[in-house]
């Protein structure tokens, strides 16, 4: 083709009319070259949801070009499971979620669709939280340690019960571990929810509670619940004045959960350790520590390799527990 005038101004006009690249992105080195999806099994609004839009924007341009955050609730959190299980193997779909998925559920459901530790590639945990142990009106006013209360259920042991967000749940195996510890068999009492479990021991329908610490902190505050204890390793650094159970004696009530951030099977190392370092560097910013601090959440990361190893020995540890509750779930 012979170029002439008319065809060069022609050429010219046309290039003009495409926007122009950034330099800064056009030279951007990320893990992955495609667009990723944070698919969360869980509804919008939580603090798992809020937690991962904030990670998301962060790995937007780092790990992959851009990240998004698919909600896929239901069935406890197994639907996003499943999903990432039989996605492709090229970092393009994450899931994170709480450490029952993978520890507790392969002992509670009798039927799991998949394996925590064969359909899966670990990559990081994002955070850990504890749980508080609290009591409310039903329980009188001068009962104040763990020991009390185990004295006060054993005088009334029709009103020895404690209430949780839901059966299969974490809360719900470490209040079996609490009521074992005190040396008691407590009625257990699933809720839809930690908010409506909290507000049947504030109504006196019920004597305590375990919950994920944020939810029952306000009223303990208020004065309108009591903590016995909390479950994690050290005490809360926004509860400082309520002991660890670990403290009080009780060695077996040493929990925490933590959400964790998984891969499709067969992923490449080089993919979920990229994926990990940025998790790293999302975690350790301003934004995300307030964020973890307004929720009672610890900013958690790890190697691909050490949550591995934090996954198969949790699946061992609560083997017994759950199977000495005698619970299971049939679907």
């Amino acid at each position: 083709m012979t170029l002439n005038r008319r065809t060069l101004l022609a050429s010219a006009a046309a290039a003009a009319t495409v926007p122009a690249i950034p330099l800064a992105l056009a030279q951007l080195q990320t893990t992955i070259a495609k667009p990723a999806r944070i698919v969360l099994g869980f509804p919008p609004g939580g603090s798992l949801d809020v937690i991962a839009r904030l990670l998301a924007e962060r790995l937007r341009g780092s790990y992959a070009p851009a990240v998004t955050v698919e909600n896929r609730p239901g069935a406890g959190g197994r639907i996003a499971m499943e999903a990432v299980k039989g996605s492709e193997p090229d970092g393009s779909m994450i899931t994170i979620g709480p450490a029952s998925v993978a520890v507790l559920y392969p002992h509670v459901y009798k039927k799991l669709s998949y394996d925590p530790v064969r359909d899966f590639t670990p990559v990081s945990t994002v955070c850990t939280f504890q749980f508080g142990f609290t009591i409310g009106p039903m329980v009188p006013a001068e009962v104040r340690t763990p020991q009390q209360f185990a004295q006060w259920c054993k005088a009334n042991p029709k009103d020895a019960s404690f209430a949780s967000a839901g059966e299969g749940t974490m809360a719900h195996f470490a209040g079996l571990l609490v009521s074992r510890a005190l040396g008691l068999n407590m009625q257990h009492v699933a809720f839809k929810g930690g908010a409506p479990a909290l507000q049947a021991v504030l109504g006196g329908q019920i004597a305590a509670s375990i919950n994920v610490l944020v939810e029952p902190l306000p009223f303990i505050k208020e004065g309108k619940l009591r903590a016995l204890g909390v479950t994690g390793p050290a005490r809360a650094t926004y509860l400082p004045q309520t002991p660890t159970f670990v403290e009080q004696g009780f060695r077996d009530v040493a929990i925490e959960e933590y959400f964790a951030a998984w891969l499709a099977p067969r992923t490449p190392a080089s993919i979920a350790n990229g994926l990990a370092e940025q998790l790293k560097k999302a975690i350790q910013t301003k934004e995300l520590e307030d964020a973890y601090a307004a929720r009672a959440f610890a900013p958690s990361f790890t190697s691909p390799e050490e949550l591995d190893r934090m996954v198969r020995s949790d699946i061992e540890r609560w083997a017994p527990v759950v199977k000495s509750s005698g619970f299971s779930i049939d679907s």
